[in-house]
Order: C-alpha cells, then sequence, then structure tokens
C-alpha cells in the first residue's frame, strides 16, 4: 500500500487559483490527453515534458490563447517540470492547467490537483488537492480516481484512512478503463477485505480489467472461486 501510494508522490502536475467551481462550458470539450482510461498501474500525469519541446509548447499556448482548452491542457503537461517546483515552467503549467479546469476540462482539474499535492507552482495544499481530484473523478478522469482512492486507502494531509471510501473510488476508477481499480477492488470483493465479500462482483470487476488487457486480472478472473 505505502508503495504505491509514493507512486501518487512522484507524480506530478499543477493549479491555484481554482478557488470557485468551474461551470461547464456551453459545448463540451474533447477528451483530454490523459483522461482515456490508464491500462497501467503507475498512478501520475502521462506525458510531463518538462519544458523541453519548444516548438510543441510554442503550438500549444497559441491555442490556448485562442481558447482551446484541450492545447492549455497540453500546455501545462509540456510545461510542468517535477524536478523544480516553484520553477518558470510549473507556473505557466499551473495557468495553463487552471484554465482548463476552470473552463470545465475535466483532466485539467486532475493536473491542478497533482500540482496542489506537491506544491508546484503553488503552495501545497492537500485538501484542495482532494476536492479537484474528486471533481476531475467526476468528470470520467480514471486516473483522478485512482489518485483519490489511493488516499482514502492510506490516509494523507487531507483525509484520514476510509478503506470502503477507497474501494468505492478504486471501482469508479475500472469502470473507466483503470485496470489498478479492477483488480484492487476485485481483491477487496473476492476476499471480504473489510467489504462484504461478493465473488460476482469481485468476478466482474477482474473481467473488466481483463478486457483492458491486464492479465493479472484474467488470472484473477479464472482462480475465483
Amino acid at each position: 500500500m505505502t508503495q504505491r501510494f509514493l507512486l501518487l508522490l512522484f507524480a506530478s502536475a499543477l493549479l491555484t487559483g481554482c478557488g470557485a467551481d468551474p461551470s461547464p462550458p456551453s459545448t463540451p470539450p474533447p477528451p483530454a490527453p490523459d483522461a482515456t482510461p490508464d491500462k497501467g498501474r503507475m498512478v501520475f500525469i502521462h506525458g510531463a515534458g518538462s519544458g523541453k519541446h519548444s516548438d510543441e509548447i510554442a503550438a500549444h499556448d497559441e491555442g490556448c490563447q485562442k481558447n482551446d482548452l484541450a492545447s492549455c491542457h497540453a500546455l501545462g503537461l509540456a510545461l510542468m517540470t517535477p524536478k523544480d517546483k516553484q520553477g518558470e515552467n510549473n507556473k505557466r503549467a499551473f495557468a495553463a492547467f487552471e484554465k482548463g479546469c476552470l473552463g470545465g476540462y475535466a483532466a485539467s482539474c486532475n493536473g491542478l490537483g497533482v500540482m496542489y499535492i506537491h506544491g508546484m507552482g503553488v503552495p501545497r495544499n492537500p485538501t484542495r488537492a482532494m476536492e479537484l481530484y474528486k471533481r476531475a473523478c467526476g468528470g470520467d478522469v480514471s486516473t483522478a480516481c485512482l489518485h483519490v482512492a489511493m488516499a482514502y486507502e492510506s490516509g494523507n494531509d487531507a483525509v484520514v484512512a476510509d478503506w470502503p471510501s477507497a474501494v468505492y473510488y478504486y471501482e469508479s476508477a475500472c469502470t473507466l478503463g483503470a485496470t489498478q481499480g479492477c483488480l484492487t477492488a476485485g481483491k477487496a470483493f473476492a476476499e471480504g477485505d473489510r467489504v462484504e465479500r461478493d465473488p460476482e462482483k469481485a468476478r466482474k470487476l477482474y473481467d473488466r480489467g481483463c478486457q483492458e488487457g491486464d492479465d493479472d486480472a484474467c488470472k484473477a478472473r479464472d482462480a475465483l472461486k
């Protein structure tokens, strides 16, 4: 558990002025680059560019200035720099993610949550991070659901450990295609680990993970009695 939670803390991303809840745009934005199902077990924002690709950054910046929320999100990913938390790249990334989040782009709220949990480009604020993760999870960002689940599994500065809540968010992540959620929630229901034992629910969760290509989920499903 601890090792898996540390993977969360090894992530990287951004946020600050998302004080008010963002209202959804009149036209739903396209799916965010990291809103697609996360088939692996590592929980972090994919695509951190550390500001190394200037042409890519310039193109995303131009799109973001034209209020293309997908470009703002991509800009944040390209700029975020885990090794220089208070550097200029992270401040710019924070602003880009914030614009996307306020515009209703759920994956950008997840990015802001990561920024807050790590204090990247903004003072560290785990409580704010959890609010943003939950909002992004509600916007069908599987990685955000995993972030919330892991926090409830181990507890952190924002929430006390709460295994039933963790299982709930692991299930949510599984529904969105994140196989880590399928495996963790499936095992909990298969073993009756602090939740009521439910082999049929466990089978469905494992099967979902198997459909996403996770061999361990396939094996767990086939071994279930």
